[in-house]
């Protein structure tokens, strides 16, 4: 699963993330709700490793101020895998 988001993250890199993916395009509609899945999961560890290293409330908002890189990976990962299962119309549980 590591390489599939090191794949996407680097296709990201090149690429509008409104267009179709190669990476994701590749991947079954049972193996597109495990990524969905594993790159959720890992996005809110992310926020959470980020939130619990260095943040603080400002105006009733918690503000994270660690981590940022991973987070914005996996934030960006998320929503081209959200935006490909919407696309193939994949039922996510």
């Amino acid at each position: 699963m590591e390489s599939l988001l090191t794949n996407l993250a680097d296709e990201l890199l090149l690429q509008d993330i409104t267009e179709p993916s190669a990476v994701l395009g590749s991947l079954s509609d049972c193996e597109l709700q495990a990524a969905y899945d594993h790159i959720l999961e890992q996005f809110a560890l992310e926020l959470l490793i980020g939130a619990h290293e260095n943040s603080d409330w400002f105006n009733g908002t918690l503000v994270i101020d660690a981590n940022h890189g991973p987070i914005h990976l996996l934030q960006a990962a998320f929503y081209a895998v959200k935006l490909e299962v919407q696309a193939r119309g994949v039922v996510v549980c």
